[in-house]
């Protein structure tokens, strides 16, 4: 169905497919009165959905921030620490206990992401990192406090990034393990940037990827690098 032709040379959408449309598909297309209307009403329920999570969600991570303070960090939320320039050293140990607390994804997710920081706090951390990866669930669930929808589950893609950050020459074999682990899912996608910058130096992680080009869930990434 092209929606850049005239709305009346077309069946009208549905409110499903309308929430569907595509960034482009907005701009672009040509949509009815109805459909505009419709289109206006979506996008203020995303608001108001937009602003609760945000509430409980700021609820949620207070005791976290409180404990930030406490040592001189400093943030609005969980996820404001990763558009930091400075390091945050003071801060690891107190992301790390957290991160281990069940808190909602959305949560976890942003505790992992500030995890992803190159600093001998998280290095140390990288039996915790693995720990948490493993058993992080992955597909749909409830992502943030007070939801009742289900959206994709985020938590384990930004472990992902963490141990990136984490593994060290030492723990680079049983980075590797969890590479090759297609029970881990297709978010392992994340981890093959550690392999792709040592490819060329080192001959084993070259044949370590040549094995993973035909993983299903890594393939298209690694055929992306010829």
């Amino acid at each position: 169905m092209s929606l850049r032709k005239s709305p009346a040379s077309r069946a009208p959408l549905t409110d499903a497919e309308l929430e569907r449309l595509s960034p482009d598909d907005l701009a672009y297309g040509k949509f009815s009165e109805d459909e505009n209307a419709r289109l206006r009403a979506i996008n203020e329920a995303r608001k108001v959905k937009g602003a609760y999570r945000a509430k409980m969600t700021g609820i949620e991570q207070k005791p976290i921030l409180s404990e930030l303070r406490g040592v001189g960090v400093l943030t609005e939320s969980i996820w404001s620490l990763l558009k930091r320039t400075e390091p945050y050293p003071e801060a690891i140990p107190i992301l790390l206990k957290h991160l281990q607390l069940p808190y909602s994804d959305v949560t976890r997710d942003g505790l992992a992401r500030a995890l992803a920081v190159p600093e001998p706090e998280v290095h140390a951390a990288w039996p915790i990192l693995v720990q948490q990866y493993i058993t992080c669930p992955t597909g749909r669930g409830i992502v943030a406090p007070g939801e009742t929808e289900e959206w994709p589950l985020g938590a384990k893609d930004g472990l992902a990034c963490a141990l990136t950050m984490a593994v060290t020459e030492a723990t680079l074999p049983e980075f590797i393990s969890l590479v090759r682990d297609r029970s881990q899912g297709e978010g392992r996608v994340l981890l093959l940037s550690v392999l792709k910058k040592r490819r060329k130096k080192d001959p084993q992680i070259a044949q370590v990827i040549a094995e993973l080009a035909g993983d299903p869930d890594l393939k298209k990434e690694i055929a992306s690098w010829k």
